[in-house]
């Protein structure tokens, strides 16, 4: 195959869009105040209470490092995607992706203190977070949590209720999910729902109209649940040898400038679809072209931020076939300005604007592809979207890493 230079959107187009766009869901970071949920209704577990302290069978986690960045990821395929209870919540939020720590999870996604101190003294180990919304801005978050052992699961659900539960919120019992707190807010009806599946703590934050927002927190619940009962979270002494690079494709990803953020890593086909356009229709193609593997390189650098997503395939033909579906669903899903790579001005380029109308954010994206191997290059926060000057070296770069 000659060489592509292009391609934004799958989600390694949302994979980027995730760390790259600057969409800050409200409800997700400021009102996330939750109550919970045990999985087993109607009644607490045996031992539990509101105020359950963790008892000498908890397992302390492994300390931070690559394996438990790569056990975040690993949680995505076990994370409900937020359209299989909404269908309508199609555009990406905030917070998402892999967590390898209480302190940033907490911060990101509830009230100061209402979390961290539970989930550090039933030992957190990481955690993954799916968000959508809808066009009106309303918004669904789900997040796994993977801590010490079943019964630490079951009592930090109850104890992270307790700690998280606002004056007027209404306790619950529902099909899946009990200890639910619904409120009010700006005509719309808001949902927080916990459940312990194993030794994973599984919580749900859902806004929709009244009425509806209860069955349908619950409906993702449920589905949440059963992808869990098919999880089996690695044990904590093996977290640190987890493979980093299972696919030998690390190396074949050009290094982008600053600190790596966390979504940097491996993705297997089932946490893969967590960071794409179209879950549905982007895992039928890569398994339809023999898929054989996924790495993403994330980071920031002062004003700009990058990712860098490859793909590897058994052939060239199969490389290509994928490359021409992602050309079709970004233009969908992004329209775009064509522009140039001075090094490479037949590589397939495009720029948009992926902020608002009150907060410009320009993001740029290119493609390379060659052989087996099919990249994408995103810039964002350039301050014009022809300005190449940071893209055109990385481009090159990854182009001469995978044209053999």
């Amino acid at each position: 195959m000659g060489t592509i230079t292009g391609r934004v959107g799958s989600r390694a187009g949302r994979a980027a869009g995730l760390l790259l766009v600057p969409l800050v869901l409200a409800a997700c970071t400021s009102t996330v105040t939750g109550t919970g949920s045990p999985a087993e209704p109607p009644g607490p577990p045996a031992g539990a209470t509101a105020t359950a302290e963790p008892g000498p069978q908890v397992v302390p986690p492994p300390p931070v490092g690559p394996g438990t960045q790569v056990e975040a990821i690993r949680m995505a395929g076990a994370t409900s995607l937020v359209t299989a209870a909404s269908p309508d919540r199609t555009a990406s939020c905030f917070p998402s992706g892999p967590f390898v720590d209480a302190a940033t999870l907490e911060a990101q996604a509830f009230a100061p203190g209402t979390a961290l101190p539970t989930l550090e003294a039933y030992g957190f180990v990481a955690a993954w977070a799916e968000c959508g919304q809808d066009d009106a801005g309303r918004a669904t978050l789900a997040i796994t949590m993977e801590v010490s052992d079943p019964g630490s699961a079951s009592a930090a659900v109850i104890a992270l209720a307790d700690a998280g539960r606002s004056p007027g919120d209404e306790a619950l019992v529902l099909p899946t999910s009990r200890a639910v707190a619904v409120a009010a807010q700006d005509g719309d009806e808001t949902v927080q729902a916990w459940s312990a599946a194993g030794r994973v703590v599984a919580y749900v934050f859902h806004t929709a109209a009244p009425g509806t927002a209860r069955d349908q927190a619950d409906a993702l619940m449920a589905d949440q649940l059963a992808l869990l009962a098919a999880f089996t979270p690695t044990p904590q002494d093996q977290v640190p040898a987890l493979p980093t690079d299972p696919d030998g494709l690390r190396d074949l990803a050009v290094d982008t400038p600053g600190d790596p953020d966390p979504q940097t890593g491996p993705y297997g086909l089932d946490s893969y679809t967590r960071i794409a356009i179209d879950p549905v229709g982007e895992r039928a193609l890569l398994e339809a072209n023999g898929f054989t593997g996924f790495y993403t390189k994330q980071s920031s650098d002062g004003v700009l931020s990058y990712a860098v997503a490859l793909y590897a395939f058994p052939t060239s033909a199969q490389t290509n076939a994928v490359y021409s579906e992602f050309a079709r669903l970004e233009t969908a899903a992004y329209g775009g300005t064509p522009i140039t790579a001075p090094s490479i001005p037949d590589a397939p380029c495009f720029g948009f604007d992926a902020g608002t109308p009150e907060l410009p954010f320009l993001l740029q994206r290119c493609y390379v592809g060659f052989g087996s191997y099919l990249a994408s290059v995103d810039v964002a926060g350039v301050p014009a979207l022809d300005d190449t000057t940071a893209m055109d070296p990385l481009l090159v770069a990854q182009r001469d890493l995978i044209d053999g």
